[in-house]
């Protein structure tokens, strides 16, 4: 059996099927089409269920996503030494500076961004698998839910339209969540830095109100 026919088998079950499909194109089966063109296909056959298609993908990823994650938390350098080094360097450091970010953001790229490369990071620099979870299912939640909507809206349409400008729609998802991600750390800064201000000065005054130890009376009466 092919590929391709092993997809027309799993479509036949519906959404059912579409889980599985995203499950395998997570864990490196290469599925025609991926589930991106699924997606779309059930959202405008079934408008109705648009949410739940894109909920049922973004599980089968995630799942497909934590076996990936896994297996590269013991085998991970040997399966990324096909990548350049360089590569592998600035990917790990952006790990370093924001992991849920880095992730998520990989999540939305349009291909040929390598995100498997992005999962077997994840699980080479051991990042928390609560984090992983959560960052894996908000970016494909985000592009499932985008794809479908363009299929109810467009039509036959939604996957030549997604093909010519998905690199600048994701792109446009991608600097939205990085922007999130900024205000939301320059907000919660705001209040750390006035708590810091106030710590401050309260030691000021409380240094202020210190009065100097007075000189014994021998050494006033001199």
């Amino acid at each position: 059996m092919t590929l391709e026919t092993l997809k027309n088998e799993l479509l036949t079950l519906g959404i059912p099927g579409l889980f599985l499909i995203s499950f395998l194109d997570c864990v490196g089966v290469p599925v025609p089409g991926g589930a991106d063109l699924l997606v779309m296909l059930l959202s405008w056959q079934r408008p109705a269920h648009l949410f739940l298609i894109a909920v049922v993908a973004a599980l089968g990823s995630v799942l497909g996503s934590l076996v990936l994650y896994g297996i590269a938390r013991t085998k991970g350098d040997a399966m990324m030494s096909r990548f350049p080094k360089d590569m592998q360097d600035r990917v790990k450091e952006k790990f370093r500076q924001n992991d849920i970010l880095a992730l998520l953001v990989a999540m939305l790229g349009p291909p040929p961004l390598p995100t498997k490369f992005f999962v077997l990071v994840a699980g080479v620099v051991r990042m928390d698998w609560r984090r992983f979870v959560a960052a894996v299912f908000a970016g494909r939640l985000i592009r499932f839910l985008g794809e479908a909507y363009l299929a109810v809206k467009l039509g036959d349409r939604a996957a030549e339209t997604l093909r010519e400008h998905y690199p600048s729609i994701a792109g446009a998802l991608a600097a939205a969540v990085v922007l999130y991600f900024l205000l939301r750390r320059f907000v919660q800064r705001g209040p750390r830095n006035e708590e810091a201000r106030e710590r401050l000065l309260h030691r000021a005054a409380d240094i202020g109100s210190v009065k100097p130890p007075e000189a014994p009376e021998s050494d006033r009466a001199r």
